[in-house]
């Protein structure tokens, strides 16, 4: 069988255009221009093109017994379909929120591309030969045959495997198809099967690939479904999780009536692309070069729990303001949506999850200090469910000027462009960077007004206003506060804090309240607008209150102008490019408390996690997809259906990942 030389790196093609990848990839404009596209079927090593069935206009059926004849191997998306085979770029991106892993049960990629081709009439975006050569065979923003319904918003790769190794036991006996296959059990939906593993070539490449694809598909997350937080699950997904999952997934996950990608790994593959989960700072001081993945999180609960211990006494005990979830600056009933830590001047600040920066600011200062930040977007699965939420670092250090070392994000396409596009200094960059976790973000910067002034930042985390990340029976208790506008008119929140009982909160009861060190309260998640929005009015807002009843018209106007004005940056043109909404009401969670309950989910996960049981012999039904020899579980008629949700559909809805009003239940 022909073997196709390895290339050093390649092109990914995503909606007619070319990305230059450190991947072996082999697109279809390329030899041998395995192109899905093409009715016609292909001479290869496997079958050749006269064992098609003639059809008009010079094209040709798969020869295989299909449920009735048809040329076309591919379809086009739903959402793209008004575009046909000249999407935009955005909209592409934007449509696809799945990666679908297969092996495909064949001794080589030209054997599984002749399946496809020729035999079958389906598709598949790439196929991994046994030495680790990536064939691109159709553009990522067609919809190829690969898993049936699901091909919707899914891209698919076939893994060269012949899989069954109790079935096929001699398949790489003496070197045979490139040979160095070990041969392993696994156990998924309960039934037990002795498979062959895939090559160190083929689980690089793909590595290789995947690291790629976080650059050019910013809506497919590094995830892989779990059936508890951080442990894979082995099993097919309920079908509304199927539908809604984003990120990397076997087939098996999809339908119980397949089995593959078998033994792959999802939870070492995503841990190897993503980086670590990370607290935000370092809690003793480090002589580590500030580029390293650190600190990361401790691996058990009581050294989770002492360092969360450091981070809050970083802000209860050393900050003089900043409090969660009112007291921004040590006073007064003002929502605030994060808390104030306290570092060393230039120290480091890490990303605590992977994810992607959306907006950054630099170059910034005003009279209360640095308004630079960086806004991160996350998209993590936890157990059963994957959930968004935003990661706002506010008050940095300048990067602007000299530093070193280089902030990774900055050394990125994204912040380049901006730069060479006349981006300037103090204006909001609107980015789409993929971050790993542990990486640095930024330097602590120097922020307060006056006498409140010292080495600082701003943590915020926060989720769309539909979007609560956990659920109420797991302790969260939570509060709508977007009644009250600016301020916080919740009685239960006011009157823990508010002891002289005058409807105003001092610096002294806000001090005395957060120095008491109960966190009971911490785990709430408050819907109300953010601080960092220019509407409600600032200056009206603060007139209108007891708080500021007794501060002269003059005087607000000044302290806006000059502590809150600067560090706006929430408006329409962010909000729509970030997915946010535009008014800025979103749930606000205590930054520690949430770093604390995310990991202590995964830490507990792990240490529970269900021993491997011995499974049951697998019935025939079950197939790989070279067994499925009728394609059912690869291509659906439903695919090819006509939706008129996605035909009304603007392209700035496509781009923002939005659904039809009158389409949504």
């Amino acid at each position: 069988m022909k073997v196709y030389p390895l290339p050093v790196n390649g092109e990914v093609i995503l909606a007619n255009q070319s990305f230059k990848v450190d991947a072996p990839v082999i697109s279809y404009r390329q030899f041998p221009f395995w192109d899905a596209t093409k009715e016609y079927c292909f001479d290869t090593e496997t079958s050749r093109r006269n064992q098609c069935i003639l059809g008009p206009n010079g094209t040709q059926y798969p020869y295989g017994k299909l449920p009735r004849l048809y040329s076309r191997r591919y379809a086009f998306r739903p959402a793209l379909r008004a575009f046909k085979e000249r999407p935009p770029l955005a909209a592409a991106q934007a449509a696809i929120t799945q990666f679908v892993l297969h092996h495909d049960g064949c001794t080589s990629a030209d054997m599984c591309w002749s399946v496809l081709q020729n035999e079958r009439g389906l598709s598949c975006h790439f196929l991994i030969d046994n030495n680790g050569t990536i064939f691109q065979t159709i553009d990522l923003a067609l919809m190829a045959y690969h898993a049936a319904e699901f091909n919707l918003r899914a891209i698919g790769v076939e893994f060269c495997n012949r899989g069954d190794a109790k079935k096929y036991p001699d398949t790489y006996a003496n070197g045979k198809h490139g040979g160095g296959r070990d041969k392993v059990n696994c156990v998924i939906n309960g039934y037990k099967y002795y498979a062959f593993t895939y090559t160190k070539a083929q689980l690089d490449s793909f590595t290789r690939l995947a690291r790629e694809l976080r650059r050019i598909l910013p809506n497919l997350p590094v995830e892989f479904p779990q059936k508890a937080p951080g442990e894979q699950a082995w099993e097919t997904l309920p079908r509304g999780n199927a539908f809604s999952f984003r990120g990397y997934l076997g087939h098996y996950h999809l339908t119980g009536q397949k089995w593959d990608p078998g033994p792959f790994d999802f939870k070492s593959f995503c841990r190897g692309l993503r980086g670590q989960f990370s607290l935000p700072m370092y809690t003793v001081p480090s002589t580590k070069d500030p580029r390293d993945k650190a600190p990361a999180i401790p691996e058990n609960l009581d050294e989770l729990d002492q360092a969360c211990s450091k981070l809050y006494a970083a802000n209860e005990a050393r900050a003089d303001g900043g409090f969660f979830p009112v007291g921004p600056w040590g006073e007064h009933r003002l929502w605030h949506g994060g808390i104030h830590i306290v570092g060393a001047a230039g120290s480091p600040v890490y990303s605590q999850f992977p994810g992607r920066v959306v907006a950054a600011r630099m170059g910034a200062r005003s009279p209360a200090g640095s308004v630079n930040f960086v806004l991160l977007r996350h998209d993590l699965a936890f157990g059963d469910r994957t959930v968004r939420f935003y990661a706002l670092y506010m008050h940095l250090q300048d990067e602007l000027a000299e530093a070193s070392p280089v902030v990774p994000w900055m050394t990125g396409k994204g912040w380049q462009e901006w730069k060479s596009k006349g981006g300037r200094a103090g204006e909001v960059a609107l980015l789409d960077e993929p971050v790993e976790g542990g990486d640095m973000v930024g330097r602590f910067g120097v922020a307060g007004p006056a006498a409140l002034s010292k080495p600082q930042i701003h943590l915020e985390i926060f989720s769309g206003p539909n979007d609560p990340l956990f659920e109420k029976g797991r302790g969260w208790e939570y509060i709508d506060g977007s009644a009250g506008g600016r301020f916080c008119d919740i009685d239960e929140i006011n009157s823990e804090i508010d002891q002289n009982h005058d409807g105003k909160l001092s610096r002294e009861e806000v001090a005395a309240h957060y120095a008491s060190g109960d966190r009971s309260r911490y785990l709430r998640a408050i819907l109300h607008v953010s601080e960092w929005t220019a509407e409600p009015n600032w200056a009206e807002s603060l007139r209108a209150t007891p708080d500021f009843r007794d501060v002269a018209t003059a005087e607000i106007e000044e302290m806006v102008a000059e502590q809150i004005t600067p560090g706006l940056w929430w408006d329409d043109r962010v909000a729509r490019h970030a997915r946010l909404p535009s008014d800025g009401v979103v749930y606000h969670y205590h930054p520690i408390m949430f770093l604390r309950f995310f990991n202590k989910g995964l830490i507990e996960a792990a240490s529970t996690a269900a021993p491997v049981v011995e499974g049951k012999d697998a019935p025939d039904t079950i197939t790989d997809d070279f067994h499925d020899v009728d394609g059912s579980s690869m291509r659906s008629e439903l695919e090819e259906a006509t939706d008129p949700c996605d035909e009304s559909l603007s392209l700035e809805d496509l781009v923002r990942g939005f659904e039809s009003p009158e389409c949504v239940e």
